[in-house]
């Protein structure tokens, strides 16, 4: 991906370049700035690929910032984009690999890309980083696991894994992770912890998509394949199971192979643990009905087995597995799993099978 920033002093014309590149599928937006100065205190932190710069902006135009902009990043592409056609002559002498005439073309702006991609060799589509969230956190950069120096710097990873790719307030963060620390102590903890997830992703050759914004970090998620983030990106979208969905369904119920973030001791990712569980069921059970209604009874009973992995005392799991089994005539494992599901039941929450469930197996 091509790494950028937009400097622009109109918001609107930053969202519509934002848009446009965003839409290329090969750039990968770092920044957005209003302000210059700004802009350049971002670039003493983050390394980018190239810089979109409005030339006519108040306090500092866009000529006079680029020779900030390279005097901090030599190796940046500078692409100037301007309404008015004097300034490409003045760009091209400081060097600018291009400009862009206001309304800016998506053909125009594909030319202006590859470009960037042949004279700067960037890697448009590199290995995405692997995040792994059902079970136990895990990072993947490459052929190898990232190995972070503190437990403190894989949570604040996960923490911005978590909100993905929304902006959160150092403030917010420091509340969730480090409360029992004050003022300048928290503050100083959070750096050093930062500066643990850079360094432990550059050691496996990964720049750490973090953007720093007015006082607030994003984790940007292009470039990330991570299994929450799939996971919630279908839901959101499902309309329900049918003929066509299925299949979606089901590698999207594969992705949960344990609890959220299970076994890392994140209070603040208990509440999306219950409610990503709660989902978990909630799709499985879809999954079911459909099933059942087309008759196939053996896929019923292969992701309730699944489920009870994950739920083993969950009555309607319990239920419709023993019904499918039924439904295939296998009448002993149906009442073996019965079995084994009323004395879990009654051992560790001193119930027993309700009315409906104890019918089936008459």
């Amino acid at each position: 991906m091509i790494r950028a920033i937009i400097v622009d002093d109109e918001q609107p014309s930053v969202d519509k370049t934002a848009r446009l590149l965003g839409d290329s599928g090969i750039v990968d937006v770092r920044g957005r700035f209003t302000n210059p100065l700004e802009a350049l205190e971002f670039l003493k932190k983050t390394r980018v690929d190239a810089a979109f710069l409005d030339i006519e902006m108040p306090g500092m135009d866009g000529l006079e910032l680029s020779n900030h902009v390279l005097d901090l990043q030599g190796g940046i592409a500078v692409v100037f984009v301007t309404a008015f056609h004097e300034y490409a002559v003045e760009a091209f002498r400081l060097n600018a690999l291009d400009y862009l005439l206001k309304p800016v073309s998506k053909e125009r702006l594909k030319e202006t890309l590859d470009r960037i991609v042949e004279e700067k060799n960037v890697q448009v589509h590199p290995a995405p980083l692997q995040v792994y969230c059902f079970g136990k956190f895990k990072v993947v950069a490459g052929a190898g696991e990232v190995k972070f120096r503190t437990g403190k710097a894989e949570e604040l990873l996960a923490f911005l894994i978590d909100r993905r790719g929304a902006a959160v307030s150092r403030s917010e963060i420091i509340d969730r992770m480090w409360g029992e620390y004050d003022g300048d102590r928290a503050v100083a903890h959070f750096n050093t912890t930062l500066h643990y997830v850079k360094k432990a992703l550059l050691r496996c050759g990964v720049e750490a998509p973090v953007e720093h914004v007015r006082g607030a970090y994003r984790l940007e998620p292009a470039g990330i394949d991570c299994d929450f983030h799939r996971s919630m990106s279908f839901v959101s979208a499902a309309a329900g199971v049918n003929d066509v969905s299925i299949q979606e369904y089901e590698e999207t119920a594969a992705l949960y192979t344990g609890d959220y973030l299970a076994g890392n001791e994140f209070q603040w990712a208990e509440r999306n643990r219950v409610a990503l569980k709660e989902q978990y069921v909630r799709m499985i059970m879809d999954m079911a009905a459909y099933y059942r209604s087309a008759g196939k009874h053996g896929k019923t009973a292969e992701i309730m087995k699944t489920g009870l992995h994950h739920e083993p005392l969950h009555g309607g799991i319990n239920y419709r597995l023993v019904e499918a089994l039924l439904l295939l005539n296998d009448r002993i494992a149906a009442a073996r799993y019965y079995d084994i599901y009323r004395r879990k039941l009654k051992n560790e929450l001193g119930l027993e099978p309700d009315a409906a469930f104890k019918r089936l197996m008459r």
